[in-house]
């Protein structure tokens, strides 16, 4: 389990190599409590909002200007599981999802509850509870696997 665990968090490493600088992932993996402005940054890159080279601030303005993030916060805040599953949340806005989910697209309770549904959260998850650097990787990579697995087939690795 671990072998395979291991495999994936290094392809999903390699999938941002160029589009973030390994600083920035080291940083981020070595957090005890992940921040507003790392998880808002990743979003960012992701849906290519910002350059690989702006500040956790400046990714944070980009989202709370795209009614992305839940509410207003610093960039250097921890983050909560519940406003992690949201920010990710709109990632993919064609993510299908039950009907609370649908209706209350600005509700992070129900992107953490869809999260939990589709296996990315564990079922244990405390929606109040802070995540670290690694678990917000994690969580990352796993959305990407469940609600992305065709962006990874449409990647140019080569340019």
């Amino acid at each position: 389990m671990k072998r395979i665990f291991s495999a994936l968090f290094i392809l999903f490493i390699g999938s941002l190599a160029f589009a973030q600088s390994a600083d920035v992932i080291t940083e981020i993996l070595g957090a005890e409590q992940a921040t507003y402005g790392q998880v808002c940054y990743l979003s960012a890159i992701h849906q290519g909002l910002i350059a690989d080279d702006a500040s956790y601030e400046d990714a944070v303005n980009v989202l709370l200007e795209k009614g992305q993030i839940p509410e207003d916060v610093g960039s250097y805040d921890s983050v909560y599981m519940a406003n992690l599953a949201f920010i990710y949340a709109q990632i993919w806005p064609n993510m299908k999802g039950g009907l609370m989910f649908r209706l209350t697209k600005d509700s992070p309770r129900y992107a953490f509850k869809k999260f939990k549904s589709d296996g990315v959260i564990s079922e244990k998850a405390d929606p109040n509870a802070y995540v670290s650097g690694r678990e917000a990787l994690n969580i990352l990579t796993a959305c990407m696997m469940v609600y992305g697995a065709d962006e990874c087939m449409d990647m140019d690795i080569e340019e």
